[in-house]
């Protein structure tokens, strides 16, 4: 019987041991939206910026292309034509329009991180004490969320 009651008080103990947490969480939901909704923005900002510098490369570039052949016109001289300037215009128009995305979503994460909140509040429970109904106070948890 002492065996059994040993084994089992260690089963118990190693089933504890095992199942305790290494280290707290690090971030609370609220700094995970946070921090998910400024890389997202900051995501967003390189793409527009990016795709603009792009977008205004392919119009210098394509202006560049259509006088040089407005410049063939006259003179006659045949000179390939190339779509740089194009591709570089429309990429960055794409990387533009996939930055619209990334503002919505970030501004959805910082949504959600201020609309959650946690906080202590003293709540009362009527009991009754000597023949009489007291409102016993007691801490509670608060946590708000919307969904």
């Amino acid at each position: 019987m002492k065996k059994h009651l040993l084994l089992m008080l260690s089963l118990a103990f190693a089933l504890c041991s095992s199942a305790q947490q290494t280290g707290p969480a690090t971030t609370t939901q609220k700094t995970g939206y946070l921090k998910k909704s400024k890389s997202q923005k900051t995501a967003a900002w390189i793409l527009l910026g990016g795709g603009g510098l792009l977008a205004t490369a392919g119009l210098a570039v394509g202006m560049n292309e259509a006088v040089d052949q407005l410049s063939t016109l006259f003179t006659g001289e045949e000179q390939k034509s190339s779509n740089t300037g194009a591709v570089l215009f429309y990429t960055g128009l794409a990387s533009m329009a996939g930055s619209i995305p990334l503002f919505i979503a970030s501004s959805k994460n910082k949504k959600k991180a201020n609309s959650i909140s946690a906080s202590f509040k003293m709540e009362t429970l009527p009991s009754i004490r000597e023949n009489s109904i007291v409102k016993t106070g007691y801490p509670a948890i608060v946590v708000k969320f919307s969904l």
